[in-house]
């Protein structure tokens, strides 16, 4: 077997642009298309509803895919000329078809090194329950103090497991759950054991992955990950580095993140203006190493004075929308903060589902007034600020269309609060879809081959049977996924619906 290191550095040659902003371009022609020969496509989906996703939000009827890559978008008539005597034709009977879905925020891959993805994972909604959910903030806060007294960030530790088949095996078992939700890229978000990264390289040389990784090192492993010959861009088709997470603050709920005014209740005794990770000397220290190094840059910062510091150390070191670093969370910031990450270019990378869960503490924690700064996906949206979504698994479910229904509806799936939690602050259900498709593609240097279905691009399809764009909003997170498609790949073709209940 090659050595997984080895294999990165053989795709770095293909792949390093994405360090520097350039793109790949699209696919050329064969040469027997060049010479007015053409092979058949492997798969034809036809007589469905095919949401492109494209600038032009253009609706087809079929797609032909050939190898990894889309070779056609139409109508039945055209496309269906792609079929030869080797090509599955599907009838799609009316399903929808959309670009394959991304999250571009999970640690899914953590969860399996520790154990965690032994059995298959399935969503289960739990409704509020205040007294649990005091207690369980009280302890992550109580953790942010230990981590902030040691002169630490959430981040910081770092591991480096050995390859065995059990973890190798515990990541296969990870996968089949998240292909069967229609995913076909999910981003690791602060990956602290770098055994687990070797193992998905030879996962992937074993021809044995369904699931795009691409992954961000936390901020303790960059270091090794750079001994590794690991930065941007380097990796394959099924596993690439995107970058590396940094942690600027805490968390809403315990009180935790950084704020640039008190917060407006005390129900922990922690400090009142919650804890900043990184200081301003660190944080931009931190910054230009990262960028020295080649990687990528994105950090957790929650509260406005978490996010006010990233923003400077950003500044410091030069950042311009062709570098396309993003912050996580942004979940309180005001439109001075909005207005700086604009002409920066930095990306807002969101958690569709945050809205409806922290309706229950945040508007204690942050008082009635300073609410109208926090969770504005629709003013981040219309100002202009370039965005991107992800569900944040395991703080969150990872199923991608409860993400969607709660972020166009901001209702909880009991129905609370009735028209929603601050419901001007609703998505359309194009809007949403795009977070998680073409702009995800983007905020990866991936625009020019992936997010949208068109000719040229990798095949990552997700077939529904209910048309997402006109189905009722509050029944979306139930829909029938009947099929995903990832590098021309069918990952998962069995009916998956998972219809929210009450544990």
């Amino acid at each position: 077997m090659n050595d997984p290191r080895q294999m990165t550095r053989r795709s770095a040659l293909v792949l390093a642009g994405a360090a520097s902003g350039s793109m790949a371009a699209p696919a050329a022609a064969a040469p027997a298309e060049r010479s007015g020969r053409r092979r058949p496509a492997d798969l034809v989906l036809h007589s469905g509803v095919v949401w492109t996703g494209d600038r032009r939000d253009s609706i087809a009827a079929a797609v032909a895919v050939r190898g990894s890559r889309i070779v056609a978008v139409g109508d039945d008539s055209r496309v269906l000329r792609w079929a030869g005597r080797g090509t599955r034709v599907i009838d799609l009977k009316g399903a929808f078809v959309a670009p394959g879905l991304r999250d571009q925020h999970t640690h899914l891959i953590q969860t399996a090194v520790e154990g965690a993805a032994a059995q298959a994972y399935r969503p289960v909604f739990v409704p509020h329950d205040e007294q649990a959910a005091f207690e369980s903030r009280r302890q992550v806060g109580q953790r942010h103090v230990d981590i902030h007294a040691r002169g630490e960030t959430p981040v910081d530790r770092t591991t480096h497991s050995p390859v065995t088949e059990k973890l190798k095996n515990d990541l296969l078992v990870m996968q089949e759950e998240v292909a069967r939700l229609g995913l076909s890229t999910v981003v690791e978000a602060g990956l602290r054991d770098m055994g687990a990264l070797d193992a998905l390289f030879q996962l992937a040389d074993e021809g044995r992955l369904k699931v795009r990784f691409l992954v961000r090192v936390a901020w303790g492993a960059i270091e090794e990950a750079a001994r590794m010959g690991l930065r941007t861009g380097v990796g394959n088709e099924w596993v690439k580095v995107l970058g590396v997470k940094m942690y600027s603050d805490g968390w809403l709920g315990p009180r935790t993140a950084a704020l640039r005014e008190p917060y407006a209740d005390d129900p922990y005794g922690f400090p009142r203006g919650g804890i900043l990770f990184l200081e301003q000397r660190r944080a931009d220290r931190d910054v230009a190493r990262a960028r020295e190094l080649g990687f990528n840059i994105t950090t957790h910062a929650i509260g406005d004075r978490g996010l006010k510091t990233m923003m400077a150390a950003y500044e410091a070191n030069h950042v311009t929308p062709r570098d396309r670093w993003s912050v996580e969370h942004v979940q309180v910031a005001g439109d001075d903060l909005l207005a700086r990450m604009i002409h920066r270019g930095v990306i807002a990378s969101i958690q569709l589902s945050f809205a409806t869960s922290d309706q229950h503490f945040a508007e204690n924690a942050l008082g009635r007034d300073r609410l109208r700064l926090a969770y504005r996906w629709r003013d981040m949206m219309r100002a202009g600020l370039p965005m991107v979504g992800g569900s944040d698994f395991a703080i969150e479910v990872l199923d991608p269309l409860w993400g969607l229904q709660r972020v166009v509806t901001r209702t909880e799936f009991d129905g609370t609060p009735p028209g929603g939690w601050l419901p001007d602050q609703r998505l359309d259900i194009r809007t949403a879809l795009r977070l998680i498709s073409s702009q995800a593609a983007f905020a990866s240097f991936e625009e020019h081959e992936r997010g949208t279905i068109e000719p040229g691009n990798y095949a990552d399809l997700l077939v529904v049977r209910e048309n997402l764009l006109r189905m009722p909003a509050d029944e979306i997170a139930g829909a029938t996924r009947l099929m995903t498609i990832t590098n021309g790949r069918i990952t998962s073709e069995a009916p998956v619906s998972h219809r929210p209940v009450p544990s």
